[in-house]
């Protein structure tokens, strides 16, 4: 888990490549507030299964609005099934499936990332017409 400096709350997950490859910028936006908001994340901090209706905060619209009010909690939701990233249940609570999130993987500073030796390439030396052999 990192913490995140501008809110100084912890952010146990990140998006996946699949997610960042796949989805729209506002579908990204409402997986990322999925995974790191702790209104919407259980006691272990794994991300809760939410509903199209009945409970208030466990709404999928109420998910939704919190990342734009402009966006349209329908087209999202046919964005992240059609996917593959989220999951609707026979009971209609939607879950998140485990490949659109992971651990964070540490950051290695500058100095620390390897550094591969230039190599020096030199133009081939060219036959004069003269020359055989």
């Amino acid at each position: 888990m990192t913490v995140d400096s501008s809110a100084g709350e912890v952010v146990p997950w990140e998006p996946t490549d699949l997610v960042s490859t796949l989805l729209s910028l506002g579908a990204r936006q409402v997986v990322q507030q999925w995974i790191s908001s702790a209104h919407f994340l259980d006691d272990h901090n794994d991300p809760v299964l939410l509903t199209m209706t009945g409970d208030e905060d466990c709404r999928f619209s109420r998910l939704v609005h919190q990342v734009n009010l402009e966006l349209a909690p329908v087209v999202i939701l046919n964005e992240l099934l059609r996917k593959g990233i989220v999951e609707r249940h026979v009971n209609g609570q939607l879950l998140l499936r485990r490949s659109a999130y992971a651990p964070p993987q540490p950051k290695l500073p500058n100095r620390a990332r390897m550094e591969f030796p230039v190599r020096v390439v030199r133009p081939l030396r060219r036959r004069r017409y003269n020359d055989f052999g």
